[in-house]
């Protein structure tokens, strides 16, 4: 923290929103100690007060180490469980799991992430033989689909993540560009092979 100018930590400041209560607590402090911020004054009075309890949910010696909080304290920024819905709706679940991913490799959970990669391509790979069997029609893709997207949220993301975690949205117009580029590329190399074929 004690690396952060004046204006960095000021800007966090601006910024509520992005960043946990502790966060802007630590940063309070940062700045009155270097005498940006005053700090405020306390009047202790000779009557004593019933029940009196001060909550300190943050201890400042946690803050004066050199070691920044901000890593743990702010808010991550990740995909929702809306976009990867989405995306394995219309994609299908690979393109789900992958998003699920890059939430999992921002919060440093490699392992699972394997985990995740794993499945996306098993059950891609499943689902894709299956449908040969069955009757074609979007409704059994869309349920294959929704199945998908159960087991990424409600098993990896929920278990792994944190069911309530709190965490901005990602915007994703980025990753729905590759996708789409994916998915044409997809088609087209499908009609070339049909094409060849004739």
């Amino acid at each position: 923290m004690r690396t952060k100018s004046n204006k960095e930590l000021e800007n966090i400041l601006t910024e509520k929103d992005k960043y946990t209560e502790e966060a802007l607590q630590a940063v309070t402090w940062e700045l009155e100690d270097r005498n940006i911020l005053e700090k405020p004054t306390i009047v202790i009075e000779d009557t004593p007060t019933e029940n009196t309890v001060s909550e300190a949910p943050i201890s400042k010696e946690n803050t004066e180490s050199n070691k920044s909080p901000f890593e743990e304290l702010e808010v991550p920024v990740l995909y929702s469980k809306n976009a990867i819905l989405g995306f394995t709706i219309f994609f299908s679940t690979i393109f789900g799991a992958v998003l699920l991913m890059q939430n999992l490799k921002q919060m440093n959970k490699p392992k699972v992430r394997n985990q995740v990669l794993i499945f996306g391509l098993v059950y891609t790979l499943c689902s894709t033989i299956l449908l040969n069997y069955l009757p074609k029609s979007i409704f059994t893709t869309l349920i294959l689909n929704v199945i998908g997207y159960a087991v990424l949220t409600e098993y990896f993301w929920n278990t792994h993540l944190g069911k309530y975690l709190v965490h901005q949205n990602k915007q994703i117009w980025k990753i729905l560009g590759i996708s789409m580029l994916i998915v044409f590329a997809l088609i087209f190399l499908l009609f070339l092979t049909q094409n060849l074929e004739q």
